[in-house]
Formats: structure tokens, sequence, C-alpha cells
């Protein structure tokens, strides 16, 4: 399944736009501020109910309209529709019955999107690399989503105790909910990073000569002496109780990025070589699932040789799923050998974007 058609309608500046879209390859060239990255974020609304840049409604919304709308039509004749207004709530339509949960959106549109602040991957929190693990585990474990709410509630059930100042023996129930869960959690999690390792060395070998290796931490237990969740739970409850937090289990899980030679990638490799390694990461977890992935790809030139570049493009050619590519200049199309299965949008500089169809 691939988009066909796309109309976004009030998104930032886009006053209203009507695409038709190649199943494959649609490159969008145009300077700063044209509206690339906006479409992309009109594409991840689709696949996700929220933008990858804000959280907050009101900026989404062109600034003479009080609601924005998007809607994709796709090679199966299906629709899916969101709209998000600044008083009212998010409407979201999919074959044009109402969505009540944005899971609904994603195991219907996977999207991978690769922008400016992808180095957030190597330079943030745990948060970040963790979330890479769930929209996998999301994607090829039905149960997985559940069983991590259950979690989620478990430790924040927890954490109220532990704020509340209750005694061990009170929080011991709850110690054994979390150690269940989140072992269940830990072993889905551990084999499916297992597949995945494998797969982002074989895509970053494609990519580039850097020798990456990615390795999994469960959040507790770091030194792997083979102690149980439970046990770590009992062993820390004076630390946690001073903390008023749960300092172990699978929400403290991490991905780390080692290279060859010492030290952490953020600290020896370039903007470019992070950027290889994370989209490497990227298209590993696409191979994964059991259904063809939607890529955004924001300025996808930036930090990137012609070298890297010309493999990159290489590599998505021998890739499943639909792309959307955004660049400033159209030098681009140049190192990119897949004639006749792409389509290229021109965006207008300077000029209000009104409807616009395909430029062909």
């Amino acid at each position: 399944m691939s988009l066909s058609q796309l109309q976004i309608h009030h998104l930032r500046n886009i006053v209203s736009w009507r695409l038709t879209l190649n199943p494959r390859f649609n490159f969008f060239i145009g300077a700063n501020g044209s509206g690339k990255t906006s479409l992309l974020e009109s594409l991840y609304l689709l696949g996700t109910g929220h933008s990858f840049r804000t959280r907050e409604i009101a900026p989404l919304i062109h600034h003479e309209h009080d609601a924005l709308t998007v809607f994709a039509k796709t090679s199966t004749q299906d629709t899916l529709s969101i709209q998000k207004s600044r008083t009212g709530p998010t409407v979201v339509r999919l074959n044009q019955q109402f969505c009540q949960s944005s899971s609904e959106l994603a195991r219907f549109l996977p999207c991978q999107v690769i922008y400016q602040d992808i180095f957030q991957i190597i330079d943030s929190g745990s948060t970040v690399r963790r979330g890479l693990l769930d929209w996998g585990l999301f994607h090829v474990k039905p149960l997985y989503h559940g069983l991590w709410q259950d979690y989620r509630r478990a430790l924040r059930q927890r954490n109220a105790l532990l704020r509340q100042g209750k005694d061990q023996r009170q929080i011991l129930p709850w110690n054994m909910l979390l150690a269940d869960l989140g072992t269940q959690l830990h072993e889905f999690r551990q084999a499916y990073f297992y597949q995945l390792a494998q797969l982002f060395n074989e895509v970053l070998g494609m990519l580039t000569e850097i020798q990456c290796n990615i390795h999994y931490e469960k959040g507790w237990d770091k030194k792997n002496s083979g102690q149980s969740l439970m046990s770590i739970l009992e062993q820390q409850f004076h630390q946690d109780q001073e903390r008023q937090t749960t300092l172990y289990g699978p929400h403290r899980a991490d991905i780390v990025f080692e290279i060859t030679g010492p030290g952490k990638a953020r600290q020896l490799l370039s903007r470019g070589q992070q950027k290889i390694i994370l989209i490497a990461l990227k298209l590993a977890q696409a191979k994964l699932l059991t259904q063809p992935c939607t890529f955004l790809l924001d300025d996808i030139a930036a930090e990137l040789d012609e070298r890297h570049l010309q493999r990159l493009l290489c590599c998505l050619g021998n890739t499943p799923g639909q792309f959307f590519i955004t660049a400033i200049h159209a030098s681009l199309l140049s190192l990119f050998d897949q004639s006749g299965d792409h389509e290229v949008f021109y965006l207008p500089e300077d000029e209000k974007l009104v409807s616009r169809e395909t430029a062909r």
C-alpha cells in the first residue's frame, strides 16, 4: 500500500495543496520557507496524530484560519484524514470511520521521519532511544503495546506510593507486578534488538565505511550479573524511597552506539557520520516490518558529502516503501538512478502557496 493522493489545507504557510503522488519516490525541491518540511509534517500527522516539530496545535494552523485538514487516499482506495482545530478536539477518520486512538493511525501508516533534529537520538537522553525500540515493537509484536501500557500504569502507582512515603511491605505487591511486566518487556526488546542489530550492521555497510555497533541496556543489572528485576527493586528500595521514584526497570533501558576506538559516538563522529548511522538504524527498523514503511526525509543532502549521498540514494532505491524527500537544490536528482519511478515537485519561492497539482 502507498499513498496516491494528498490534500493539505491551512497547515502553517500552506493554504491548499492537492498532489498526485508516486508510489515510490516523491522529491520536493524548494528554498527554505517554501513549505517542504510542512509537507512532511502533514504526512507525519496522518501517521501519528501529531507533529514531529511540536506537540502544540496553534503553530500548525495557518494564521488566517481556525483549523487544518490533511486528507490522503491510498493505492488500495482507503482514505485517511485528520483535522486539528484551535478550539475543538482533533478529528481523525479512517475510511470515514472515527479513530479512537493514535495507535490506529500508526498501525495503518507506519512512518519513519529523518529531519534536522535526528541527532537528538544520540545527543539526548535515553528516552528518545527507548522510543525507537517501542516504535519497532509496536509494529512487529501486537501484544507489546498493551504490555507497555500496563507497565507504565504500575510504574506510576509505585512512584506515587514512594512519594507518599509508604514502607517496603506496602510497596511489595507493586514490586511483584512491575518485575513481572518489566521482565516480559525486556524479553520482547531483547529478541527484537538481536534482529535489529544484525540488520543495522548490514545497512550501515551499504552506506559507509564507519564501524559502529549498537548495544542494548535493559535498565537494570548493568553489569549483567544475573540479578532479576525483582531483586533489584527490593535491594534499591531505600534509594528509590529517597529519590521518590523508581530508578531501575525497562523505563531506564537504552541503546548505546559504539564505534571503533574509545569514546562515545557523539564525541568522535561528525554530524554527517552521525546522520548516516541514524538513517541506517531507521532503515534497519523498517526492514523488520511486515508492511512497507512511509519514509519522510527532510533536507536529505544536509551534512552529507556527494559520495555518502549517492550511496544513500542507492540504498533507498533498494528499500521497499514510499519515500518523501526534500532538498533545496535539484542537483540531488542527478545522483538518483531510479528513472521513471519518481515524481519531482518544485515548490515556489516568495509566493503564497495555493492549490498546486503535480508537476510533471
